[in-house]
């Protein structure tokens, strides 16, 4: 009979992992925030980090969970792909929440340098360090464009018959990276629900409830754009390209 602590793992390995990516991700969107000599470089730089913190926080979860470290790919995953729907909400619980202590051992590293970014009506500027904003309609297609294409290369990199199977972690992060920097805007997009509104409900605690209201109340987009955008990722790879591709298998097995 498996024990508490074996039947937790898998949800301490999300929370850790989801931890990792927010402190790496987040932690280059403060310094972005509270340096002066990045501007002409903060989509690149942002990018390129966010995809290797998806890396990182890969490699740390995914030999116990799966290393799903995002909402979107365990919906989608729950969706087309068999995994149990019992452990659904388990799963979206640890990431949101390992994703708000990422936000906090942000804060607690970059708090006083945030703190002292120039605040004139509505938000404190610091809460952009946590949150992502835009205008509704661009950042709901971005968010669900990015996921599409994140979330269909996850499928692809992780499949049985796949080639970068065995570099799946350093794979998916460029497959972020790649995403982010076709689609995202400086303030970056969240591609993961957990992301955004783990450190949103951080943001709330330490800047105000006016993080949930801004951009008119663009807090929602972050959260449904990944969602509709991995699920329409997951099943164009699943019913057509990887159906696909094992008829064309099966096709060469018979002509040898």
């Amino acid at each position: 009979m498996p024990s508490i602590r074996n039947v937790a793992a898998p949800y301490w390995a999300e929370f850790i992992g989801t931890l990792v990516l927010t402190v790496v991700g987040l932690g280059v969107t403060a310094q972005n925030l509270t340096s002066t000599t990045t501007s002409k470089t903060e989509a690149l730089n942002s990018s390129l980090a966010w995809g290797l913190a998806v890396t990182l926080g890969i490699w740390t979860s995914e030999h116990v969970s799966g290393g799903h470290i995002n909402p979107a790919v365990t919906l989608s995953r729950a969706l087309f792909s068999g995994f149990p729907a019992t452990r659904v909400l388990c799963y979206l619980a640890s990431q949101t929440l390992g994703a708000f202590t990422g936000a906090l051992l942000v804060w607690v590293n970059f708090g006083s340098a945030l703190g002292d970014l120039p605040k004139d009506k509505g938000v404190h500027p610091a809460a952009f360090a946590f949150i992502t904003a835009g205008d509704t309609w661009t950042g709901l297609v971005g968010e669900a464009t990015a996921a599409f294409i994140f979330v269909l290369a996850v499928f692809a990199i992780t499949d049985n018959t796949s080639s970068a199977k065995n570099i799946a972690p350093l794979a998916v992060g460029l497959a972020f990276t790649a995403a982010s920097l076709g689609v995202s805007s400086p303030l970056g997009l969240a591609v993961n629900p957990a992301r955004d509104l783990g450190p949103r409900i951080f943001a709330a605690l330490a800047y105000g409830l006016d993080v949930f209201a801004e951009g008119s109340f663009y807090f929602w987009v972050p959260l449904a754009g990944p969602i509709v955008g991995g699920a329409a990722g997951a099943f164009v790879y699943e019913w057509l390209v990887r159906r696909d591709a094992e008829y064309h298998a099966l096709e060469e097995g018979a002509a040898h």
